[in-house]
């Protein structure tokens, strides 16, 4: 095969995965390792930032090294993972803690207020989702309140996905829907 390549990595809760495909669409390779995450007494759920980038790295770089020639031929890379979650930066744009997992239940009283709040309207409306543990916006209001030291040491709040392209690119970058 000589045609042009695609790439997709998903750094989902469970699996840490790279594909490589086809224009056409033809699989040509698939490269895995499973993902790592660490629950906390008091409901959180935790991963370790760096450790997610060298195990998307690894998956990458088992797909090219395992099929020559697909770097050179790679057209283009899309990148997805877990939904939700908070991944701290500095300004230097290393982890400032282990990110907060989409199953992370620390912030449910800053959820309830936030949904209870007269602006839940607009965040509906703004982004299609309403209030949940799980989101970012109550991932932060929990910190402000319980970890503000945190805070103070970041410059930006990523979600998992916006990591892996903030380390493959450089650009600090979300979707305005999140």
């Amino acid at each position: 095969m000589s045609g042009a390549a695609l790439i997709g990595v998903d750094a989902g809760t469970s699996v840490i995965k790279a594909v490589a495909f086809e224009a056409d669409g033809r699989e040509i390779a698939v490269a895995s390792r499973p993902n790592a995450w660490t629950t906390l007494p008091d409901g959180g759920a935790e991963q370790d930032m760096r450790r997610t980038w060298a195990d998307v790295a690894a998956v990458l770089r088992e797909l090219v090294e395992t099929n020559p020639g697909l770097a050179a031929r790679t057209a283009a890379l899309a990148v997805t993972g877990q939904g939700d979650g908070c991944w701290l930066i500095d300004a230097e744009g290393a982890p400032v803690h282990d990110g907060w997992l989409w199953l992370d239940g620390r912030a449910g009283a800053e959820a309830r207020a936030i949904a209870a709040s007269p602006g839940a309207d607009l965040i509906y409306r703004t982004t299609g989702a309403g209030v949940n543990v799980c989101q970012m916006r109550t991932h932060l209001r929990w910190m402000k309140a319980h970890a503000p030291a945190l805070l103070a040491r970041a410059a930006t709040a990523l979600h998992p996905k916006d990591w892996l392209y903030f380390r493959l690119t450089g650009d600090r970058a979300t979707c305005p829907t999140e």
